[in-house]
């Protein structure tokens, strides 16, 4: 006669090693949202750069770039060209996790409405947990905009 179902000792190598497999992936579950996390912000912080440039030139108008308390926003400035922090706000990306900065030299820039750079300014978002860094280089007269990866405050 055959034997059915699981003896206690089989049940509780399977629920062992059930439990080693879950130790070692909850670690690499964190690792890998903080690490999609931070390539989303890269790429929301790429896209509203490039948004503003292209709204500068469809519009007509200068857009600053604004970089404050981890919160990067484009502001409509109309036709001035100081004050990037000023003007009606047209959209914002806020980095919501502690692993994850967000800074500028000098505060920011802006677009004109020929979607040149007004300002200079390197915009950075830095993950602090593994000192991974994007940044984005906007020159002043060119519609250049560099991404490439930092070093403290210096854009390779």
């Amino acid at each position: 006669m055959g034997r059915r179902g699981l003896s206690l000792v089989e049940l509780f190598i399977a629920i062992t090693i059930v439990a080693i497999l879950a130790g070692v992936a909850i670690p690499l579950v964190g690792e890998y949202y903080r690490a999609y996390k931070y390539n989303e912000y890269v790429l929301q912080v790429e896209s509203t750069i490039k948004w503003a440039r292209l709204i500068a030139m469809e519009r007509g108008i200068n857009v600053g770039i604004c970089v404050q308390s981890n919160m990067l926003t484009l502001h409509d400035m109309g036709t001035r060209r100081s004050g990037i922090c000023n003007g009606d706000g047209m959209r914002k990306v806020e980095i919501m996790d502690n692993f994850v900065q967000l800074n500028a030299t000098g505060g920011g820039s802006a677009f004109d409405p020929r979607g040149f750079a007004i300002f200079s300014s390197t915009v950075f978002v830095r993950r602090t947990d593994t000192e991974r860094c994007e940044c984005y280089t906007l020159q002043p007269l060119r519609g250049l905009i560099r991404r490439g990866t930092c070093t403290g405050t210096n854009c390779q």
